[in-house]
């Protein structure tokens, strides 16, 4: 039941991955929400264990990613928008709960998932016709990534 620790980054990633796809948005607030929502989850898990600072180390990671996320989206203009960095930040946390080792498997398929992604959403960009095309929404790869990365 460990894994219930990360349900408020999941269901928050759920519905900006829903966004994501619909508008190439991604909400601050629900990002927000989920990244307030996750560190009271942690430090009441860590309480709860006796390992208060269980609520420290995600977040050192969650920061890590992010910044590491927003290097990337800086050398290549336009690949990554903000709303990634920011989606990232708030799946890091949750999956930093679970050790350096999950973290560092959900970078790996971070980066596998969303080459297929982009090949699959390219292939068959269901928004062909609209203002959307071309333009690949990533949230749901990092959020699948981060589902794979914790199971």
């Amino acid at each position: 039941m460990t894994y219930l620790i990360a349900l408020p980054s999941l269901l928050c990633g759920l519905a900006v991955s829903a966004e994501d796809l619909r508008r190439r948005r991604v909400p601050r607030l629900w990002i927000a929400v989920g990244c307030i929502a996750q560190c009271a989850f942690a430090a009441v898990y860590g309480v709860a264990t006796g390992r208060p600072a269980l609520f420290a180390a995600p977040l050192a990671m969650a920061v890590a990613a992010g910044a590491l996320q927003l290097a990337l989206a800086l050398v290549r203009p336009g690949a990554l928008g903000f709303g990634d960095v920011t989606a990232t930040l708030m799946v890091g946390q949750a999956v930093g709960l679970f050790g350096p080792v999950r973290f560092a498997l959900w970078w790996l398929a971070m980066g596998v998932l969303g080459l297929l992604w982009m090949w699959a959403w390219r292939r068959f960009d269901p928004q062909r016709g609209t203002r959307y095309a071309g333009r690949v929404p990533f949230v749901p790869a990092i959020v699948a990534a981060g589902v794979l990365a914790v199971l």
